[in-house]
């Protein structure tokens, strides 16, 4: 019997976090026979979200992200489903990969954006309103580098590492924020064909 995506979801989360000192993890081949897999997910305070991946029926493989809240007892509480899609192409073949990359080191797969609850006084008004991408990066690719700037990080930008453990990762920009995302290679340095990275933007709502 399949596990519930929503357990999946909340179980990539109470994984937590790599610091920065943590070995950059082998990055291992999606598989999907056995029913979904958490692809990757991430945390912004007590904000969570996973990236969940699975085979439908038919045969094509799906992507579904899931979205949780920290409670005061700093467990993660009920999970959402926020948003799922076809992938467009079979992510269990590097070939296929290889091919919608064409050559970069990390593209955007899809974006959304959805209302979430935040916890905070402004929830009324309906939550926040977060851009969510879905990236896709070459084997070559170990870990991300994300300088965030925006509310909160002024007047520098935050810079911190996130590391894969799939070809696919999630990032969620909230609102005023922007992101720029540069992959790097397993030796740590930038990637050849970074070409300065990618910048990603909250909602212009």
């Amino acid at each position: 019997m399949k596990k519930p995506m929503a357990d999946i979801a909340v179980a990539a989360l109470d994984q937590g976090l790599h610091t920065p000192g943590d070995a950059i993890p082998d990055t291992h081949p999606l598989d999907l026979a056995d029913g979904p897999v958490a692809a990757d997910f991430w945390i912004d305070g007590d904000l969570g979200f996973v990236l969940l991946l699975h085979r439908r029926d038919d045969g094509f493989v799906a992507s579904e992200v899931y979205y949780s809240l920290k409670g005061e007892d700093h467990r993660w509480t009920d999970v959402e489903h926020l948003s799922g899609e076809i992938v467009g192409f079979d992510l269990e073949s590097s070939s296929a990969a290889e091919d919608i990359l064409s050559g970069a080191s990390v593209v955007v797969l899809s974006e959304s954006e959805s209302r979430v609850f935040t916890g905070h006084c402004d929830d009324d008004d309906g939550g926040e309103l977060v851009r969510l991408y879905e990236l896709l990066a070459s084997d070559a690719v170990g870990s991300l580098q994300i300088e965030k700037s925006g509310p909160g990080t002024e007047p520098d930008p935050t810079v911190f590492q996130k590391n894969l453990t799939s070809r696919v990762a999630v990032v969620a920009v909230r609102p005023g924020e922007r992101l720029r995302v540069v992959p790097l290679e397993r030796s740590g340095s930038k990637s050849p064909t970074a070409r300065g990275g990618l910048d990603l933007f909250s909602s212009r709502a």
